[in-house]
């Protein structure tokens, strides 16, 4: 489980009865970089990373590609995860897409990288093998190609790559420029508000090919619910934005991506009163105790980190500002929003 910035760690820890996969846990294994190690030496054009004074811009930069996901998209959502685990100044991070379309999901180009990582290469149409431009039937069915492992561990990458800003201790926003298609709405899934221009479609079609979102079903569930997931899922329905605000995948909509700076600095104002250790460890504890049963060793790990937060320096400064009618370092740390 991540340690939240500016809470004390000397409280000795409850054991959970479900650290076994705990969701707050995936931060654990993000492991290396896999293309950039640091925003000083971001290189990946195609995942771009920009930080100012208490906030990180993100943005998925394939528009041509209508920033369907390839290993420039998710080295860029694992590496700037990692950056932003480590940056406590960090208050938001602003997760977009430049172009018409948010992200279209997987890209079927990836299934040529896939067969090429095992020896098959992408044969020309008609040369028999497998077509350069294959059709969603066969990119499903690339498991046929790349063999058992393989095909488990480019799972695992696209699984760890979804889920990379799902335990972030910053405020993420998603500013979601246009429509979103299977990955893509994983992905939506991660960020903790989700700002949507008004003409965006959300769709999940994987079943049309014959197989399921499996690999973004956990957080795509737990934002809209088991029967709007169900409804989405099952029926490939093309979902509006007044739907995917009706069912929680969606908080706010606007009527243009010119409004997202307005919305970003309305929040960062909010934020900015806040302590960021104690936003880290809310986050933190509603992802730790989502769909848990109630049972003592919840009642335990609640109060637990309710005392390690009260124990915290953080909740010791405020307190002395309160009494001295002074504001806490934080309310003065400036978030340079974007205009």
């Amino acid at each position: 489980m991540y340690k939240p910035a500016g809470v004390d760690e000397d409280l000795t820890e409850v054991k959970k009865p479900w650290d076994e996969g705990l969701l707050s846990q995936m931060g654990e294994h993000l492991g290396a970089a896999r293309m950039c190690d640091s925003v000083e030496n971001w290189t990946n054009e195609e995942f771009l990373m920009e930080v100012r004074d208490g906030i990180a811009y993100c943005t998925m930069n394939r528009p041509t590609a209508n920033n369907a996901m390839n290993d420039g998209i998710g080295a860029g959502l694992h590496d700037s995860a990692r950056i932003l685990r480590n940056r406590p100044d960090i208050r938001i991070a602003v997760l977009t897409g430049n172009g018409r379309m948010f992200c279209a999901g997987g890209d079927p180009k990836s299934f040529q990288a896939a067969q090429a990582s095992v020896g098959l290469g992408a044969l020309a149409d008609g040369q028999g093998g497998q077509p350069e431009n294959p059709d969603g039937n066969m990119i499903v069915g690339a498991a046929g190609y790349m063999g058992g492992e393989a095909n488990k561990q480019g799972g695992n990458v696209a699984a760890y790559d979804f889920y990379s800003w799902a335990s972030l201790p910053q405020f993420t926003i998603c500013c979601m420029n246009g429509s979103a298609m299977g990955g893509g709405v994983g992905v939506i899934s991660n960020c903790d508000m989700v700002v949507a221009v008004r003409t965006a479609h959300v769709t999940l079609s994987e079943v049309k090919l014959g197989v399921i979102p499996a690999t973004i079903s956990p957080h795509v569930i737990r934002t809209m619910g088991a029967s709007n997931a169900k409804r989405l899922f099952v029926t490939a329905e093309n979902c509006n934005m007044a739907l995917a605000k009706e069912c929680g995948l969606v908080q706010r909509v606007v009527d243009s991506v010119a409004d997202f700076p307005a919305v970003v600095k309305e929040i960062a104002q909010k934020v900015q009163g806040l302590a960021p250790g104690a936003v880290a460890a809310t986050k933190a504890c509603i992802l730790n105790t989502l769909n848990q049963p109630i049972s003592n060793q919840l009642h335990n790990y609640v109060c637990m980190e309710y005392a390690r937060t009260r124990k915290g320096k953080e909740c010791e400064e405020a307190m002395e500002a309160l009494k001295s009618k002074s504001k806490p370092k934080w309310v003065e740390s400036a978030i340079a929003v974007k205009e």
